[in-house]
């Protein structure tokens, strides 16, 4: 103790020293530790969101006097009768309408991009929901929106069958870029039914309809009648939920993937905060943050339990294709 308080004495003695009334350079204020993490920027993190879904977009051209049967890269089929689309003023459109489309089916995407499978249960809780898949769709007629006058019919591929599935949208996420939270669409219909593909393949998977543009998801509510909890995960300093992102990820047949959106700045702790989480579910807590031109990114294993406390402090560096790929592996 008494080496402790020399030492301390010591470096104050310094300090005076290096800021003496001669010392043009002295200023008056708070002493900096140097090893102390500033909080991290924001922007390049909440940018990459925005990078990764614009490039996803898919983009395609319909008759609206024709049927037409468009095949997306993953899969994802979307089936137009004639006479689908009007002007916001109710002329039909007579041309070529553009259908935008961005299908996400792999963790890593959809982490990436800043998704979530989070949604409101039937409590108005918010839990991961499973999903067989998420999508975006918009509509424009010479660059302005139509409405729809029938439903468009869009097919999921899934090897995941004989599943009870909703259809949800994001009513508070709209747009192209927001933060997505799932609701089930009281009107929507699901069904399963095979695809044949131009080569003669049958290509299992669902089917619903849709009838306006937004996000939607293919999922139903985790039925898993176990007691349920809250999580937490300990992130390095600097980070918290305007820089990075913590996800807990299950492994699960169906896709689920819970966003934390709580963050204690006094303890440094991200939580997933509505306790709706069940017990002895596994899974991988992952943070993904992005301080500069790289992800930084890391996981935990974990088995759910109410408080459980995860810790992600040993981070890789890599790009968005690095960050996928290593979600994807887990």
């Amino acid at each position: 103790m008494k080496y402790r308080i020399a030492l301390l004495g010591c470096c104050i003695c310094m300090a005076f020293l290096a800021c003496s009334s001669d010392s043009g350079d002295c200023k008056i204020g708070p002493v900096e530790n140097p090893n102390q993490q500033a909080v991290i920027d924001s922007t390049a993190y909440r940018q990459s969101g925005r990078d990764c879904r614009l490039p996803r977009v898919q983009t395609f051209k319909v008759f609206n006097f024709s049927f037409s049967e468009i095949v997306a890269d993953q899969g994802t089929v979307l089936m137009v009768t004639p006479k689908t689309f009007s002007t916001p003023d109710g002329t039909l459109v007579d041309g070529e309408v553009t259908l935008s489309l961005i299908e996400m089916y792999q963790p890593g995407e959809i982490i990436a991009c800043q998704l979530s499978t989070n949604g409101l249960n039937q409590n108005q809780k918010v839990e991961p929901l499973l999903s067989e898949s998420i999508f975006y769709l918009n509509a424009t007629y010479n660059g302005e929106p139509v409405i729809f006058n029938q439903s468009i019919q869009v097919f999921v591929p899934s090897e995941n069958q004989n599943l009870e599935l909703s259809l949800f949208h994001s009513p508070s996420c709209p747009q192209l870029e927001c933060t997505v939270l799932w609701e089930i669409e009281q009107q929507g219909t699901i069904f399963e039914k095979p695809y044949t593909n131009a080569s003669g393949d049958t290509v299992l998977g669902y089917r619903a309809f849709v009838q306006n543009t937004g996000w939607r998801s293919i999922a139903r509510f985790n039925e898993n009648q176990t007691p349920r909890g809250t999580l937490y995960n300990k992130a390095k300093p600097g980070y918290n939920t305007s820089n990075s992102n913590t996800f807990l990820y299950y492994d699960a047949s169906s896709t689920a993937i819970g966003m934390f959106t709580s963050f204690d700045t006094e303890n440094e702790v991200f939580s997933e905060q509505y306790g709706e989480i069940p017990n002895n579910t596994p899974g991988e807590v992952i943070f993904v943050g992005k301080p500069e031109t790289e992800f930084m990114f890391g996981s935990s294993a974990v088995i759910t339990k109410d408080g459980k406390i995860t810790v992600t402090r040993d981070l890789q560096s890599g790009s968005e294709t690095s960050l996928i790929a290593y979600i994807n592996n887990l």
